[in-house]
């Protein structure tokens, strides 16, 4: 009775512990004394509700050991939520839905406990599971949590396997068990064709109303599945930047600039902008070298104000990029890596040089870029082996988020420091230049479509010159989190600039002026949308025709800086002073010359009034 008792508990642990995804203790056997299969199938309809279908078959290899009849067995429906501290009323929700039945259909009895994170479901077995037999459960419900729409966007996911899923695993009794699993996704036809379909090692059918997807399970150890279906992307924004008034004595003479960096359109091509309104007009709107858009506005130094800048930015997706599109190292042409210039001075080769937090010349750096490259020479390859590099070498640490997120560059991240999206960045950054390969940093902001609604936030990538190919988007932290290779264009990313010399460089805004008030720093509010009209919205090349920079903007943009009172301190004051001083010097000049002319005049003597002597007389 005892050992009955010992191998019911043992048996009861035996069938939970695959379900709940738990890394066990291996040991190599040539058969299993129970074999536990679990397929599972994730279906989802034209609605977007996901069914998913556990059949659970466990199977008596042994003569040894059996489950006797009435013991428990328990499955476990566990919450997906990312970031929700609470998803007890969506498990709410899906306890509802459960079906569990035989292998006949037969409905079952069972029982649940439902907590923050799970669904604990157990019921008993109906017979003796002796060797030789099976015994089936058949678990169905609905899952409200692993299928999501964004904007244009439909994400559908399916749950990874730990390391050591697969491995035999011994008890204190003795038995020996097996687990083996099979996942298979199930679309509705009604949904386009997917971006993409990850991990690509699967296997694609149809039926008469399903897209059929079958996974290799090794490929699922440790990765989550992801299915995008989308071909583009709405995000709306706003920009507001608070203008404070001066009380100083310079207010009374200078105006004061705002430089605002406007979203701009990807060199990739997959990123377009529209604009919806700029208040007040600015006084242009220009490209930087690198293609950065900044726009200028000015006030007098005594108004209080705000500029506000709403439009769209829509992605789309590009080609794929793949080694075989991309070109060799030698084949890079850095003359075609920045825009049009704008009058700065700058380098190709600053691409390649070394910068703060971008330690290209240390020697570890040497090293580490050296050893990753080998002899590969296909720039896609070797941007791909640097990617797993950092993916695999840094950690993502979120308590360096918030006040306390101190930019430590790429070398102390190499040694171990603390990461998040910067220092993968610039990492990733430091050894493709070191490579040879040019490489800048890109800011914006990246949508998870896992996470709650409203906790985007800014985030940094990279973006590499690739020849035959031109600038390319790679975000080695989203790489990390097992989402999915981020090399090349996708619409989770809306970009908002770049700089391949100092982080710093351009700033989100830049103010000029002689006043000692501190700067506020804009708010950016952005969002995904589901649909846009784009009809009447001025796009980004219309915006810079309306607000032209020219060579006048070049010449005045120092005397513009003086407002009205300014202007005739510095520029009247001066004028008159000139034009008296003209006078003063035309009047002095006259005078002179006329004093030089009297001189050289010569007087007749004047003729005798004396009467002469008259004979006559």
């Amino acid at each position: 009775m005892k050992k009955y008792i010992f191998l019911r508990k043992t048996l009861l642990i035996l069938v939970l512990i695959p379900l709940l995804f738990l890394t066990l203790p291996a040991r190599s056997a040539e058969a299993a004394d129970f074999v536990t299969s679990i397929d599972l199938t994730y279906s989802v309809d034209s609605s977007g509700i996901m069914s998913i279908k556990e059949v659970r078959t466990i199977k008596n290899m042994s003569s040894k050991f059996y489950i006797p009849r009435d013991s428990s067995e328990k499955f476990i429906i566990s919450s997906f939520k990312t970031r929700s501290e609470s998803s007890k009323e969506d498990l709410e929700k899906v306890a509802k839905t459960i079906s569990l039945t035989d292998i006949s259909g037969n409905k079952l009895a069972y029982e649940t406990k439902i907590d923050d994170k799970k669904i604990e479901l157990t019921t008993k077995f109906k017979s003796n599971v002796v060797k030789g037999s099976d015994y089936v459960y058949v678990l169905e419900y609905k899952n409200f949590e692993l299928v999501s729409k964004s904007g244009n966007v439909w994400n559908v996911y399916i749950p990874g396997l730990p390391k050591g899923h697969a491995n035999v695993v011994t008890y204190d009794s003795g038995a020996t068990s097996e687990t083996k699993y099979s996942v298979t996704l199930e679309l509705d036809k009604t949904f386009d064709k997917p971006n993409f379909v990850l991990p690509e090692d699967h296997t694609f059918s149809q039926t008469d109303r399903k897209n059929v997807y079958k996974f290799d399970i090794s490929a699922l150890t440790e990765n989550s599945g992801w299915i995008q279906i989308g071909d583009l992307q709405y995000y709306k924004f706003k920009i507001t930047q608070p203008v404070k008034a001066s009380k100083e004595l310079s207010a009374k003479i200078f105006n004061v600039f705002y430089d605002l960096v406007l979203p701009r359109e990807s060199d990739s091509g997959n990123q377009k902008v529209y604009f919806k309104s700029i208040i007040p007009d600015p006084v242009y709107v220009k490209e930087d070298g690198e293609g950065n858009v900044i726009a200028r506005f000015s006030f007098t130094n005594e108004e209080e104000s705000e500029i506000t800048v709403e439009g769209y930015i829509v992605t789309n997706i590009t080609k794929e990029i793949n080694r075989k599109s991309v070109g060799d190292v030698d084949e890079i042409d850095l003359k075609k890596a920045y825009s049009e210039e704008d009058g700065e001075k700058r380098y190709y080769e600053d691409l390649l040089n070394e910068a703060s937090f971008w330690e290209v010349n240390e020697p570890e750096i040497q090293t580490a870029a050296e050893k990753i490259k080998g002899d590969k020479t296909n720039v896609y390859d070797i941007v791909l082996a640097d990617y797993n590099f950092v993916t695999e070498n840094v950690d993502y640490d979120n308590l360096k988020t918030g006040i306390n997120n101190q930019r430590q560059g790429a070398l102390a991240t190499l040694e171990g420091g603390s990461s998040v999206c910067m220092e993968y960045s610039d990492l990733l950054i430091t050894l493709l230049r070191a490579q040879g390969i040019p490489a800048r940093a890109a800011f914006g902001y990246g949508f998870d479509p896992k996470a709650e609604e409203e906790t985007e936030e800014g985030h940094q990538w990279v973006e590499v010159f690739m020849p035959n190919i031109g600038w390319v988007p790679v975000d080695p932290t989203w790489g990390d989190t097992g989402r999915r290779n981020y090399i090349g264009s996708d619409l989770d990313h809306a970009l908002w600039r770049v700089t391949s010399i100092d982080v710093e460089t351009p700033s989100p805004i830049t103010k000029y002026s002689v006043d000692s008030l501190k700067l506020d720093p804009p708010t950016f509010q952005i969002e995904i949308v589901n649909e846009v009209e784009l009809s009447g919205l001025q796009d980004l090349s219309s915006l810079q025709e309306k607000f032209e920079y020219t060579s006048k903007h070049m010449l005045l943009e120092k005397i513009d800086q003086l407002n009205v009172y300014g202007k005739i301190v510095f520029i009247g004051v001066p004028i008159v002073l000139v034009i008296v001083l003209m006078i003063i010097v035309f009047y002095s000049i006259t005078k002179m010359i006329k004093k030089m002319t009297s001189k050289n005049f010569v007087h007749a003597k004047p003729a005798s009034h004396d009467v002469p002597n008259n004979p006559y007389y």
